[in-house]
C-alpha cells in the first residue's frame, strides 16, 4: 500500500469518529430539548452531514483499498468533498469543532500534496465561510448577525484563517523538508541498492572465482594423486625391469617381485603360485605367510576351482568384502580383501599372484591395474627367463649325443672341485674312450658312427646318479664327474658301465655291432692334488687302459688299489 492511501485510511477513521460524535450530539440535544427553535434547523443540517459522511466514507474505502483506482486526483477530490461538507453543514452549529475538523484535510493535503494544494483548499473553505456570512448579513438579515458587530465576525474569521494559513505553512515546510529527506533517502537507497548490487556482483564474482579455484584445487589434487600413483607405479615397474635385466635366475626374480609387491602395496600377504606344466597343478612358490596353519590351508586348497578358473580364463579377481567360507584357500584365515591376477602370456600360463589384506575395502581399481601391469611384466620375464634357460641349455648340450658339451664340463668341474675342496669330500673324474671308433666310421660310415656315439652316451647317462655329470670331451671321448665318490666306489660304478656298454648291441637298419670302451680314473684328493692334475691323471689312466688292450679300467698311476 502506497503512502497516500495510508493518509486516507487515517482520515477515514477520523471521519467515523466525527460521525459518532455528531450522532451523540444530536441525541443529547433532543433528549434535553435545548433551544428548540434553533435545534430543529441545526439538527437537520447535522443529520444531513451525518448521512453524507457515512455515504462518503463507504464510497471512499472502496477507492482506498484499490491501488488501480486510487490516484493523486482522487486524493484531491476527497479533500474538496470534505472541505465542502464541513464548511456548509457545520456552519452555525459547531464552529470551534468545524475549524478543528477542517484542520485534518488541510494538514494531510499539505503533508502529501504540498503547500499549493492546501492553500487552494483553504481558499475554498474561506470563500464558503465568508460567502455564508455575507449572505446571512446582507440578504437574510439574521438576528444573530444584526445584533452583533459584523466587523468582529469578519475579524475573527480572518484571524482563524491566518492561523490555519500559518499551520499550513508550517506543515508544508515540514512536508517539504520531509519530502527532501525522503528524496535524499530514496537517492541513498538507490545508491545503496546500486552499491549492494555491485557488492553482490563482486561477491558472486569472488564466489565464482573461489569455486573455480576450488575446482582447480580439486583437479590439482586429483592430478597430484594420480601423478604420485604413477610415479610409484613407474618406480615399481622400473625396479622390476632392472631386476629382469640383472636377475637371470627365475626363482630369485620371483622372490624379488614378491618382496616389491609387499612393499609397494602395503599388504599383509603376497603369494606367487606357479603351474607345474607336467602335472597341471598349482604350487606355492613364494609367500611371506609365516603362520604354519595358514600356509597349510593355502597350500592344500591352492588348486581350488576358483583359482584354476582364474588361471584358465585369464580374468583377475578383486574382492573387498571377503566371506571366508566362500573361498577354500582362505577358510579360517583372517582375510578381508584380496586380489588374484593370472601370470600368463599369449602362448603359456605360468601361475597366479595372490595379494591379501586383513582389512576389508582395502583395494581399488588402481591397485588392480598396477598389479596387472606387474604381472604382465613378470610373465614376460618368466617367458624370457625360460627362453634364456633353454638357450643356455642348448649352448651347453652336445647336439649329437644330447649330453653336456666340453664348455659346460669345465664350468661344472670347476664348481664341483671348489665344493669338494671347501667341504672336504672326494671328487672322482672318469674319462672314457670308445674302442676302435675309427673302424666303425671306416667300415659302416660316419652315420653309423654317430649312432654308436649316441648309444654309448645314453647308456652312460641312464646309469648315473642325479648328482653325477656326463659330458662329451671331444670326438669319441666322454668325461664323467662323480661327486662324493671314492676311487673304490668309482671303480665299481665304472665297471658296471663298462659291462653294460659291452653287452649293448648297436643297431641301425641292417647294421649291428658290439661296442667296448676304455676308462681312466683319477680322484681328489687320493690321486690328484688339484684340477689340472685330476684331468691329467685321468687322461693318463685312460691311455694306460688303451695300452693294456682296451675294454678295461685303469686308475691313476699315483695309487694302485685294483690290479
Amino acid at each position: 500500500m502506497i503512502k497516500i492511501q495510508k493518509y486516507d485510511k487515517l482520515l477515514n477513521r477520523v471521519g467515523w469518529g466525527l460521525i459518532s460524535f455528531l450522532i451523540f450530539s444530536i441525541l443529547f440535544r433532543i433528549q434535553f430539548n435545548i433551544d428548540a427553535n434553533v435545534l430543529t434547523r441545526q439538527n437537520i443540517m447535522i443529520i444531513i452531514l451525518i448521512g453524507a459522511l457515512i455515504i462518503y466514507n463507504v464510497f471512499r474505502i472502496n477507492y482506498i483499498n484499490n491501488e488501480l483506482l486510487y490516484s493523486n486526483r482522487v486524493f484531491d477530490m476527497f479533500r474538496i468533498i470534505e472541505i465542502v461538507l464541513f464548511s456548509i453543514f457545520m456552519i452555525g452549529s459547531y464552529e470551534s469543532i468545524e475549524y478543528l475538523v477542517l484542520i485534518f484535510p488541510l494538514v494531510f493535503s499539505s503533508l502529501y500534496r504540498g503547500r499549493k494544494a492546501s492553500l487552494y483548499l483553504l481558499g475554498l473553505s474561506a470563500m464558503l465561510k465568508f460567502g455564508y456570512v455575507s449572505v446571512s448579513y446582507f440578504l437574510l438579515n439574521q438576528d444573530a448577525l444584526n445584533n452583533s458587530n459584523i466587523f468582529d465576525v469578519f475579524f475573527r474569521l480572518i484571524w482563524v484563517y491566518i492561523v490555519m494559513f500559518s499551520i499550513i505553512n508550517i506543515t508544508a515546510a515540514f512536508s517539504g523538508e520531509n519530502s527532501k529527506n525522503e528524496q535524499e533517502n530514496q537517492r541513498l537507497v538507490i545508491e545503496l541498492g546500486e552499491k549492494y548490487e555491485q557488492l553482490e556482483a563482486a561477491q558472486n564474482e569472488i564466489k565464482n572465482q573461489y569455486n573455480k579455484l576450488k575446482d582447480s584445487n580439486h583437479k590439482l589434487e586429483d592430478t597430484n594423486t594420480r601423478l604420485t600413483s604413477s610415479i610409484a607405479e613407474f618406480y615399481t615397474l622400473q625396479q622390476i625391469s632392472e631386476a629382469i635385466g640383472s636377475i637371470f635366475d627365475i626363482s630369485e626374480l620371483l622372490k624379488f617381485v614378491n618382496d616389491v609387491i609387499i612393499g609397494v602395496m602395503g599388504v599383509n600377504y603376497s603369494t606367487i603360485v606357479l603351474l607345474d606344466q607336467k602335472k597341471n597343478r598349482l604350487k606355492v612358490q613364494f609367500t611371506n605367510i609365516q603362520n604354519k596353519e595358514d600356509l597349510v590351508i593355502l597350500s592344500d586348497n591352492i588348486n581350488c576351482k576358483l583359482l584354476l578358473d582364474t588361471l584358465e580364463n585369464g580374468k583377475s579377481i578383486l574382492e573387498n568384502l571377503v566371506i571366508p567360507d566362500e573361498y577354500d584357500f582362505i577358510k579360517k584365515r583372517e582375510i578381508g580383501s584380496f586380489i588374484c591376477i593370472p601370470l600368463s602370456s599369449k602362448s603359456r600360463k605360468f601361475g597366479l599372484i595372490l595379494i591379501e589384506h586383513k582389512n576389508k575395502n582395502t583395494f581399488t581399481e588402481e591397485n588392480l591395474r598396477l598389479v596387472t601391469t606387474i604381472c604382465k611384466t613378470v610373465s614376460m620375464a618368466i617367458e624370457n627367463a625360460e627362453l634364456y634357460a633353454n638357450m643356455q641349455e642348448l649352448a651347453t648340450i652336445d647336439g649329437l649325443t644330447t649330453v653336456y658339451n666340453r664348455v659346460y664340463f669345465h664350468q661344472k668341474f670347476e664348481s664341483e672341485f671348489k665344493l669338494a675342496k671347501d667341504l672336504g669330500y672326494d671328487l672322482t673324474l672318469v674319462i672314457l674312450d670308445i674302442d676302435f671308433f675309427k673302424k666303425f666310421n671306416d667300415t659302416y660310415g660316419h652315420l653309423f658312427g654317430d649312432v654308436v656315439l649316441k648309444s654309448v652316451a645314453q647308456t652312460v647317462k641312464n646309469n648315473l646318479r642325479a648328482t653325477d655329470t656326463v659330458a662329451r670331451f671331444g670326438g669319441e671321448e666322454f668325461v664323467i664327474i662323480l661327486p662324493r665318490t671314492t676311487v673304490q666306489e668309482a671303480f665299481e660304478k665304472v665297471e658296471s658301465l663298462r659291462q653294460k656298454i659291452a653287452n649293448n648291441i648297436v643297431k641301425d637298419n641292417l647294421i649291428s655291432a658290439s661296442v667296448t670302451a676304455s676308462f681312466g680314473i683319477a680322484c681328489f684328493p687320493e690321486t690328484s692334488a688339484n684340477q689340472i692334475e685330476l684331468i691329467r691323471d685321468a687322461d693318463n689312466a685312460l691311455y694306460k687302459a688303451k695300452d693294456s688292450g682296451r675294454n678295461c679300467i685303469k686308475i691313476s698311476k699315483y695309487i694302485d688299489i685294483i690290479k
